[in-house]
């Protein structure tokens, strides 16, 4: 709509800068005739019509080449601007000629007639009766100047009229001339009112022709293409009913690959589908679970993962099960005794979701793993670790005590040389009964038998302790060690010995791996719940792809062995049990070169069970 306003006001304006170049000529000829015809000398010279035609063309070349940039961009603002320069210069233009005519004397005012119905037409009725005012106005001012001398008045034919002997006659004259110019402006702007809106009523009806007419091209283009896409659409239904035909025959023969394949499994295998119904087990999961076909169908709880607990309707026979972690490849995981052939088989149970390669969600499956007999071995590992390391005990203790009396002189006064072996020799057997009594540690932790004394204590003092132990060698390796803290700590439940080695253990680690001028910062809060303890080092870090074996029992990273050759690989094992035993948490996080940060979390209230 806005487009075709535009377009007609610059119609309009087009069309009156042609009509410029008419009335330019018609003026200039009437001037001409008059100069011939009345044989006068007035001063409106040959010279001065020519020179004011030759302004008005120059004016309205401007006119026309303005007109075409305003086109070109498509500014309503300066096709307005163009509209008032073009009647305030006809309006000055033509006054002008009036006066050099004769004023009020000549027939010049009725050129102001065109000027009023040009604004008629570019700016609607209210400008074509502001324009035939000021008309009026400029015409009263030019008599009145001329009356009185303010402009020298020519006279038309060199002789004075009556007009300008009598200023009430000549002021009679301008301002009928002025009602005149009022009229013709109420009349000019009702026509172009009445034009206007005949336009508009045209455009809109041909508008509404336009959209109906889309309207009926779109509903025929939408009808060929629906029986064009009715014959296609047959077409496919047909291909697809066959090609469907063929994928459900080639699904049965998957489904009965897939039912061969599962039955051939010697473990259990349980399948839910995306509603949590038991709709798949293999014969082994029959067998060894005691689930029978009659189950099929039967909803299962999705808590805790679909924890084989939840399914204790179904699976007859008895079971225990524990959850566990998959470390190196962060899955929470269950493990299950079950009493089967009068005998208890240990399972692993890994719980997956099963979906589409788009992802869209089929359901879950339960794999179950038999680690009976590493589960064995694994105890009489335990066990055999557990004999050799009491049996070693006893003899570690009885050789470090000899190499102590012999380090002491009970036995004599001993050579440099002598003291100096016996001093080697006294730090490996330490060495060796720490490893002993780690190894002890772990065979008590999963035995069950590594015994916790709770008692309300002040984390202070843990800390201290755990301090102590490490100061030498802190100051050995001229480490900076921080501790920030609040002032006070609160008193929590916990066993102090075991606590102090959890500090000392990861202190040792701190210390150990960072190298020389490094800085160890110890961090701790507490809120109502829990204390949150944090230590980080600037040490040579963990390998990203070892991490999550860092808790697991004689792991050393690649890059702490090249540097630190002594060491167990149990000391976070044993730590990380101590923290759980706790109710607490624990967590690592480290990049090789920069450093390690290890959080612990304890309860403050409970007590460990």
């Amino acid at each position: 709509m806005m487009d075709s306003y535009f377009e007609r006001r610059a119609e309009i304006n087009q069309w009156i800068i042609r009509a410029r170049w008419f009335y330019t000529g018609g003026i200039l000829l009437i001037g001409f005739l008059t100069k011939i015809i009345s044989q006068t000398n007035v001063d409106f010279s040959f010279l001065s019509m020519i020179l004011i035609a030759a302004s008005f063309t120059a004016v309205n070349l401007g006119f026309f080449f303005g007109l075409k940039k305003i086109r070109r961009i498509k500014s309503a603002a300066g096709l307005k601007i163009l509209g008032s320069l073009e009647i305030g210069f006809e309006l000055a233009a033509f006054i002008l000629v009036m006066h050099m005519a004769g004023g009020i004397d000549s027939i010049a005012p009725i050129f102001f007639f065109i000027t009023i119905i040009a604004s008629s037409l570019i700016f609607g009725g209210r400008g074509a009766i502001a324009t035939a005012a000021l008309s009026s106005l400029l015409i009263n001012l030019l008599v009145i100047f001329e009356y009185f001398n303010i402009m020298p008045h020519i006279e038309r034919y060199g002789v004075s009229t009556l007009q300008y002997n009598s200023l009430s006659i000549t002021l009679t004259t301008t301002i009928t001339v002025s009602v005149f110019y009022v009229i013709i402006g109420i009349f000019s702007g009702y026509v172009e009112k009445l034009l206007e809106l005949r336009e508009k009523m045209l455009t809109e009806k041909s508008d509404q022709l336009k959209r109906e007419n889309n309207l009926r091209q779109k509903e025929l283009s939408k009808l060929d293409r629906t029986a064009k896409l009715l014959v296609r659409r047959d077409l496919e239904l047909t291909l697809v009913n066959n090609q469907l035909n063929e994928n459900i025959k080639q699904m049965e023969e998957e489904k009965e690959k897939t039912l061969t394949l599962i039955s051939s499994f010697s473990t259990p295998v349980i399948f839910l589908d995306s509603g949590n119904i038991l709709s798949l087990f293999n014969p082994s999961a029959g067998e060894i679970l005691g689930i029978k076909k009659s189950d099929l169908g039967k909803k299962i709880d999705q808590a805790d993962n679909f924890s084989l607990n939840n399914f204790a309707k179904i699976v007859r026979n008895k079971f225990a099960v524990k959850k566990i972690e998959d470390q190196q490849n962060n899955l929470a995981m269950e493990e299950a005794a079950i009493k089967y052939q009068g005998e208890d088989r240990v399972y692993k149970i890994m719980t997956a979701k099963v979906t589409e390669p788009d992802g869209d969600y089929l359901g879950t499956m339960k794999i179950f793993y038999d680690t009976t007999r590493e589960k064995t071995i694994d105890n009489l590992k335990s066990e055999f670790i557990s004999i050799a390391a009491h049996q070693l005990r006893t003899p570690l203790s009885a050789i470090k005590w000899v190499i102590k009396m012999l380090l002491d002189g009970d036995a004599g006064a001993l050579s440099l040389e002598q003291q100096e072996l016996l001093n080697k020799g006294y730090k490996s057997n330490e060495r060796i009964i720490r490893l002993v009594n780690d190894l002890l540690d772990v065979s008590r932790i999963e035995e069950g038998k590594f015994g916790f004394e709770f008692k309300k204590t002040d984390f202070s003092e843990v800390l201290s302790a755990a301090i102590s132990s490490v100061e030498d060698l802190i100051k050995k390796s001229n480490l900076e060690l921080t501790v920030e803290k609040p002032d006070k700590l609160p008193k929590i439940f916990l066993d102090k010995e075991r606590m102090i080695m959890v500090m000392q253990n990861l202190l040792s680690n701190a210390v150990k791996y960072t190298p020389e001028y490094g800085k160890i910062k110890i961090s701790i809060q507490f809120d109502t719940k829990f204390l949150y303890v944090k230590i980080k080092d600037q040490g040579v870090g963990i390998p990203k792809k070892e991490l999550p074996k860092i808790f697991t029992k004689f792991f050393r990273a690649t890059n702490v062995v090249r540097i630190q050759t002594e060491g167990t690989g149990l000391g976070l094992f044993i730590v990380k049990n101590i923290i759980v035993k706790h109710n607490g948490t624990i967590s690592l996080k480290s990049e090789e070169g920069r450093g390690t940060e290890v959080s612990f979390s304890l309860p403050i209230k409970e007590i460990a069970n």
